[in-house]
């Protein structure tokens, strides 16, 4: 599995792009940077966007997706792929003729530019070559996990997170789990605003990991406040029972 990383950051500086994961050529994993990375070809390549939750870090460039598509006259609609909640944020809050054009009616309601797919947590479906499950995550709003699995290997990507118990009762249960990413946006220091906003430091990062029995998966962090990224950093290299890693924007990894 090829992962591309076009953003990884809980917030936007000169340098530090929004989260968005490519995997292989077709699929985005939330779309918080995508067009002023990939190129108009890369671009028309992208099948299905699977969204972990509402926030505009997380979705903005959806929206500037599908207008780059339609306007080079793309006959394939675009797929996102979230739960019936988040894809009804998405359609009130953004595709709403007012944020932006909706897409889901352009060129046509029968031929729409863009797709809502909503999935059930908790079941498995197909999506190309992979089976894909979404699992509640727990934070200010709702958000989710997607584990994405192929015959020989299984991906965790968890969305924006607090503490929570269900996902890791899953993780534990896929006997080919190769890695997990996962947030870590603010330092010990600022534990109270991460509790508050539903996000997880290196100390409540350490707790959820150890609610992983079994295997022991790789780790990527990701979704630092890039103000804190050098105190974050600092932080997690004192944790020491997993393999960690820390994803950096343009970085490209092989599992």
């Amino acid at each position: 599995m090829k992962i591309r990383v076009l953003g990884c950051h809980g917030s936007q500086l000169p340098k530090f792009n929004t989260t968005s994961f490519l995997i292989e050529k077709n699929i985005l994993l939330d779309a918080g940077t995508v067009t002023t990375v990939l190129t108009p070809k890369e671009q028309m390549l992208i099948d299905y966007i699977f969204v972990t939750h509402a926030h505009l870090d997380h979705v903005r460039d959806i929206m500037f997706l599908a207008d780059n598509l339609y306007y080079a006259n793309r006959k394939k609609p675009l797929t996102v792929v979230s739960s019936r909640g988040i894809i009804d944020n998405l359609r009130r809050h953004l595709f709403n003729n007012v944020i932006w054009p909706d897409f889901s009616k352009i060129p046509s309601t029968a031929a729409p530019m863009l797709k809502f797919h909503a999935v059930s947590p908790g079941r498995k479906k197909q999506f190309g070559e992979f089976q894909v499950r979404a699992l509640k995550l727990n934070h200010t709003v709702e958000s989710l996990g997607f584990l994405m699995e192929t015959k020989s290997k299984a991906v965790l990507f968890l969305g924006d997170t607090g503490p929570t118990d269900n996902v890791w009762k899953t993780a534990a249960s896929v006997a080919d789990l190769k890695a997990i990413f996962l947030e870590t946006s603010l330092p010990v220091g600022m534990q109270e605003a991460a509790d508050k906003t539903g996000h997880l430091t290196p100390a409540t990062l350490a707790a959820e990991l150890k609610k992983i029995k079994g295997s022991k998966p790789d780790i990527y962090i990701h979704h630092m406040k890039p103000q804190y990224a050098r105190a974050i950093r600092r932080e997690i290299t004192a944790l020491r029972d997993r393999k960690i890693h820390i994803v950096k924007d343009a970085q490209v990894i092989h599992l």
